[in-house]
């Protein structure tokens, strides 16, 4: 620290490395358990980068005959990240570098032993000189860096007015239409006439150049006319919105000292106060509109001010950002050049005129003769509306701010749409486009500061996407550093604080010429005077090596938040001014990719603990929604470091402990209610709410609401008005308004779930994509995801993947700890005689739950998991045969949802998905001969619960795969014990089943089939399968090819000494109902309505018409295996009666008897 000489940095070292030396024989443990630091089986705990020096001189190796010389050799595994080696020679200093090439390419190395290079020659030359402003680069790459990529040179007219290039376009189109709203429009000339006249009257009120104008009115044409007016006029606009609240509004019109607001007369009251002359845009036109037409005398330059906006403030107030027109020309002769903007382009306005890219929307276009569309307030809540309206109006360039652009990209496009490019910023781009969009996408970059964009890219489908999109290049007369604290330009890759030069930088900030000096310095690298001056950004970004440029986030204290720059430290101002709170910090957190968020940390006086609701209307009265955290968690303490700040890397993610704290909590009580309710949790990254809890109040924004929008419409094939979660913002209302819609009746009913649109159901989550993730087939898997592991068939699935792999087993289970779920996982597999103590060390229990997003998981374990994890078998489901799809989708379903995500999360795990024959149920496949593996899933009516969640989980796995996650389906049939030990699980149908009618005493005498397919063939078959690549994609039956008639069953049932009458279905269901109404203990006490009564034996199914299953690419993948399915005999019932007696759910049969 300090920026030392390097002779004193020298001495620091000499200095601590001989204070080191002291304590060398401490044990390296030790070290590490003082430390303890983050650990990671990737790298050594304490350092990844290690410097060698032998200075020791090389003695001569002789033998006698024999001559030796060193051999170079080269190690295939680098023990540490990045190892520098270096050893003293006759001819110098020779080195070699090592490095992980998992982190690092050949080029990187190569450059930075050119920056070593350069950076010792340049210590030996000036030993003395400080260490931050020691050379590092080479002179080629010096040469890129400061001239060859900010070589944007390009000519423009730079005298004139962004309203002189209006009114050039106005005669060239006067009939042109310029811009539309709802129904109304406004040609070229109408629009010109209508600014001329309200200009000429600001003029009569004193405006001229350099005097600034507030503007607060709602989208419409008004809002074209006044900022028109007011340039036209001499003037520089002020933008104000109407939404801020009222404190904000005053701390603008007190800093701007404006003189006169344009306005509407429904917005009056919350101006009316101030010491300001009011200009009714609607209600005053009568009188304005009387006036001149013509083109008024300003005056005006291209040096003089264009309009004024503002941005936060870290001291608790917002800072005005002055443009002059030449810096707002750059940005329109630059965005007429590079998209070609002519006057058959549609385009969009988009924003409010308070945020600063709704000048790119602007001017561009009205100076090139294009049509503007104002996009209606309502179509912003639906991405399909916004969609559907894009596509209506025929819009050709529409700007979109990142997170709708991410939704956007995410939906089905027709080629036929005009639509040719989308430009999006104001937030970090976390999708690539695919490549069927007919449009071309763009990602730009620019703070306020610097006129709206500084570099642009066009984002192409990528076939690999292992870094985010980047933010390209700078744009026609700009320039771009990327410098260190020194003002030292720092090397390719190497991440600096983000520096911009040229045309387009703004005149100062208002009021505050301490932070304009601050912010925008002396150029040390031009020699131009028209580009004397850079602005500090705040931004740390870095130079990839081809050029483009790739942003990394904030270096301050400062973060966007959907589009808006927030500083951090005028929340915190605001916060802190409240009389219960004594300390507070605020951070943005990113839980859930994509989803940024604020959330306050707060200390408040034990006596006066405020409320979240208090605390949002608090900050209300002072901030703009977009500044309001979306969570607040309450602390005794900030933590701190060692050095006493504020850590903020310790601050725990919000929880849900705070939540409903005024309404009670309250879980879902309807499939409906659970339905919207696990939507929000995925939208907030939440794991628990309470279906009267507000959306906003849990950090629900606009954008946001969006989403959840959009995934109703996926879930109910519903189109909710975005105003219907404004209005009720609680998943209770949102119900209310799917069920007043109709389409939710079936959802809530109780029992049988026939009446739903399974095909409607079946959708899955657009951003569950593999997006061009490198898909690579693992052999030998390090670690496998295996669900289900503590019921009947996970027990044998996880005691073959140990037994045919190396892996390590994660098994995710419901458990309240760690501990507890590995203590199920061993008492499964000893119940079914699997356990092995040798394994236990491969088995690793992971507490979640399917039925929740994430699968239970924190963020950061479904991220580490998503790391980890080579390949998935999920196996687990919520199996119940009585139970309505409402009640296992959550599980079944949305589970297999989670399973998805986790696999096309940071590198593609082949998902192998155990589903099962039921989803073949359906009455409607009676006729059917045969079902093939291959054949699709069409029909599902008369399915069961289990058997529709089962269907609808095939489905969004059959989705995954045509987006191109490599997957497998194995359907069991009905699953039978173990075919050596017996070993069977006791709550299967066929088994209760067997059991009431031994305690029955009868049996009914019924003319059906059974396929019973021992559970260690059904595992053998389904891991062998899962390790053949050829195996992917494809669909397995894995039932035993040889059923068994009923009656057969009886037969050997009577044989093992059983005494059972054979009667007739109608009496033998009278005889269940006659004891189940006395008594509980039968064992088909709880199926006992399963068995119809209103079914007659005549009606019962005819066998013959019973679809039978294919299983040939199960028999084709298990040849020449010893993997072979056991015939049902009398021996292997026996076998498994024997189990049934000895785990004593069976009873022993009275002496065996003769019959016939």
């Amino acid at each position: 620290s300090g920026n030392p000489s390097f002779g004193e940095l020298l001495t620091r070292v000499r200095e601590m490395t001989l204070a080191a030396y002291a304590h060398q024989d401490l044990p390296f443990e030790l070290v590490v358990e003082a430390l303890q630091p983050e650990r990671n089986l990737s790298h050594t705990p304490l350092f990844q980068v290690m410097f060698e020096l032998d200075n020791t001189p090389l003695s001569e190796m002789e033998l006698p005959g024999l001559t030796l010389s060193p051999w170079a050799t080269e190690n295939s595994t680098a023990a540490f990240d990045l190892i520098l080696s270096m050893q003293e020679t006759a001819g110098g200093l020779v080195g070699s570098w090592e490095y992980n090439s998992d982190l690092f390419d050949a080029a990187t190395i190569t450059r930075m032993m050119g920056h070593f290079q350069t950076l010792l020659e340049g210590i030996v030359a000036h030993p003395e000189q400080r260490i931050g402003e020691l050379p590092m680069l080479t002179a080629p790459e010096r040469q890129q860096l400061l001239f060859e990529w900010n070589d944007t040179h390009t000519e423009y007219p730079q005298h004139q007015c962004i309203h002189e290039l209006f009114e050039s376009q106005v005669e060239r189109t006067p009939d042109a239409v310029a811009v539309v709203f709802a129904d109304q429009q406004l040609t070229y000339r109408q629009l010109n006439n209508r600014a001329n006249q309200l200009a000429h009257y600001l003029r009569s009120l004193g405006i001229r150049p350099e005097v600034l104008v507030g503007i607060c009115v709602e989208r419409s044409l008004e809002m074209l006319v006044g900022l028109l007016g007011i340039l036209k006029a001499g003037g520089a606009y002020v933008p104000l919105d109407p939404d801020y609240p009222q404190e904000r509004l005053s701390f603008m019109l007190t800093d701007t000292q404006v003189q006169v607001v344009l306005t509407q007369q429904r917005l009056v009251e919350k101006l009316q106060k101030h010491q300001v002359q009011l200009v009714c845009l609607d209600t005053e036109w009568n009188f304005i509109h009387e006036l001149n037409v013509d083109n008024p005398i300003s005056g005006v330059q291209a040096a003089n001010l264009a309009y004024v906006i503002y941005t936060s403030g870290s001291t608790g107030q917002p800072k005005g950002v002055l443009i002059p027109h030449q810096s707002l020309l750059n940005l329109v002769f630059w965005h007429q050049r590079t998209f070609a903007i002519t006057c058959q382009d549609r385009a969009t306005q988009l924003g409010g005129t308070a945020f600063d890219a709704s000048v790119w929307e602007l001017w561009p276009y009205l100076s090139a003769g294009a049509s503007i569309y104002l996009v209606p307030s309502d179509i912003l809540g639906s991405l399909h509306g916004l969609q559907d309206w894009l596509i209506g109006q025929q819009i050709t360039v529409s700007f979109v701010p990142t997170p709708l652009t991410e939704g956007l990209l995410s939906l089905g496009w027709n080629h036929d749409c005009a639509l040719r490019i989308i430009l999006t910023g104001g937030d970090r781009l976390h999708d690539y486009p695919s490549a069927t969009i007919p449009f071309k996408l763009v990602n730009n970059y620019g703070p306020t500061e610097n006129t709206v964009v500084t570099t642009s890219a066009m984002v192409m489908a990528a076939q690999q996407q292992n870094t985010l999109p980047h933010i390209g290049r700078p744009i026609s007369n700009i320039q771009v550093y990327i410098l260190n604290s020194h003002l030292q330009l720092l090397p390719i890759g190497v991440p600096g604080e983000l520096h911009i030069g040229g045309k387009s930088l703004a005149r100062e900030y208002l009021n505050r010429e301490e932070l304009t000096q601050e912010k925008f310095i002396a150029n040390p690298f031009s020699n131009d005077p028209e580009a004397t001056r850079l602005y500090k950004t705040g931004d740390l970004a870095r130079y990839l090596p081809d050029g483009n440029i790739e942003y990394i986030g904030r270096i301050d204290n400062q973060v966007k938040i959907r589009g808006f720059r927030i500083e951090l430290g005028e929340i915190e101002t605001v916060l802190n001014q409240h009389e219960a709170v004594l300390q507070t910090v605020v951070i943005a957190r990113e839980d859930i990719p994509g989803n940024k968020r604020l959330v306050a940390y707060l200390v408040t006086h034990p006596e006066q603990t405020p409320t979240i609701t208090q605390l949002r209307q608090f900050l209300k009265e002072k901030l703009p929604e977009y500044m309001i955290p979306g969570a607040f968690v309450f602390l005794d303490t900030l933590p701190l470091t060692a050095n006493g700040k504020v850590d903020r890397r310790s601050l725990p993610a919000p929880d849900t402990s705070h939540r409903s704290i005024e309404t009670g909590f309250v879980t879902p009580r309807t499939a409906t209610e659970e339905i919207v309710a696990a939507i929000w949790s995925e939208v907030l990254g939440l794991q628990r709410l309470s279906i009267h809890d507000n959306f906003f109040e849990l950090g629900g924004h606009s954008l946001l609401a969006t989403q959840v929008i959009f995934r109703l419409h996926e879930a109910f094939s519903i189109d909710l008005p975005l105003r219907s979660l404004f209005e009720t913002p609680t998943v209770a209302g949102m119900c209310q308004a799917i069920n007043l819609m109709g389409k939710a009746d079936t959802f809530d009913a109780i029992g049988v779930y026939a009446a739903t649109d399974l095909n409607a159901e079946a959708v899955l989550d657009p951003s569950i994509c593999p997006k061009n993730l490198l898909i690579e087939y693992v052999t030998e898997p390090n670690c496998i995801l295996l669900t289900g592991a503590t019921g009947f068939l996970g027990a044998f699935l996880l005691h073959e993947l140990l037994e045919q792999t190396q892996a390590d087993i994660y098994c995710l289970v419901r458990s309240s700890n760690v501990k507890e779920a590995k203590k199920k996982i061993e008492n499964n597999l000893k119940s079914y005689l699997l356990w092995n103590e040798h394994f236990s060390s491969r088995i690793i229990s992971i507490v979640g739950d399917l039925s929740q997003p994430l699968l239970g998981l924190s963020f950061e374990q479904f991220q580490m998991m998503a790391s980890k994890i080579d390949i998935i078998y999920h196996n687990g489901a919520l199996v119940n045969a009585i139970s309505p799809y409402s009640a296992l989708k959550a599980t079944n379903v949305l589970g297999t949802q989670e399973v998805l995500r986790l696999a096309t999360q940071i590198k593609v795990k082949p998902v192998h998905l155990i589903s099962s024959l039921s989803v073949f149920s359906s009455n409607s496949y009676s006729q059917e001969q045969v079902i093939l593996e291959q054949d699709n899933l069409e029909r599902s009516e008369g399915l069961d619960g289990y058997g529709q969640s089962k269907w609808v989980a095939e489905k969004l796995v059959m989705i995954a795969r045509s987006r191109g996650l490599p997957v497998c389906i194995y359907r069991p049939g009905s699953i039978s014990g173990h075919s050596q030990t017996g070993a069977c699980q006791t709550k299967d149908f066929i088994w209760m089943t067997i059991k009431g009618c031994i305690q029955l005493g009868s049996i009914p005498d019924i003319d059906i089939m059974l396929s019973l397919t021992p559970v260690d063939y059904v595992s053998k078959a389904i891991v062998h399968l899962s390790r053949q690549p050829e195996s992917l994609t494809k669909a397995f039956h894995i039932v035993n090819p040889h059923s068994i008639h009923f009656s057969k069953l009886i037969e050997w049932m009577k044989s093992f000494g059983y005494q059972l009458e054979q009667i007739s279905y109608e009496k033998w269901r009278a005889e269940l109902i006659n004891v189940t109404n006395c008594s509980s203990e039968n064992a088909l006490y709880p199926l006992v309505d399963l068995f119809d009564g209103t079914i007659s034996e005549e009606q019962m199914p005819d066998q013959t018409k019973q679809p039978q299953f294919g299983c040939q690419n199960t028999l084709n993948g298990l040849a020449g295996t010893s993997i072979i399915c056991s015939t049902v005999n009398a021996e292997l019932l026996s076998t498994y009666f024997s189990y049934f007696i000895r785990s004593g759910y069976l009873s022993a049969p009275s002496p065996m008897i003769a019959f016939g």
